[in-house]
């Protein structure tokens, strides 16, 4: 497997590599609610559920009633792999954005 990129936690890698491991079942689902985050029968803090969706790594399916679940996102397998591809594409269009200010 290549190396993550240098910028994620090793909580981060963990929880992403989990979420990898089992993206086609119940298991590489993260629920959220109420300020409490579950990956399996694991708890994860909401500091580390907002930084992965700021980093577009985790993607949220919302449903009637509060509850929210998380699965991983291509540019989160990016991550993993070490590829940074993507950030430009970000960067690109934040300057685009900018600039028609």
């Amino acid at each position: 497997m290549s190396k993550p990129v240098a910028f994620l936690t090793p909580r981060q890698v963990a929880i992403l590599r989990q979420m990898a491991a089992h993206v086609d079942d119940e298991d590489g689902e993260l629920v959220y609610e109420r300020g409490v985050g579950y990956l399996g029968l694991e708890r994860v803090a909401p500091r580390t559920v907002f930084a992965l969706l700021r980093l577009c790594a985790i993607t949220s399916e919302n449903e009637p009633g509060g509850v929210e679940r998380f699965h991983i996102t291509g540019t989160g397998l990016q991550l993993l792999r070490g590829d940074l591809s993507y950030l430009r594409l970000i960067n690109a269009a934040r300057l685009t954005l900018e600039v028609g200010r």
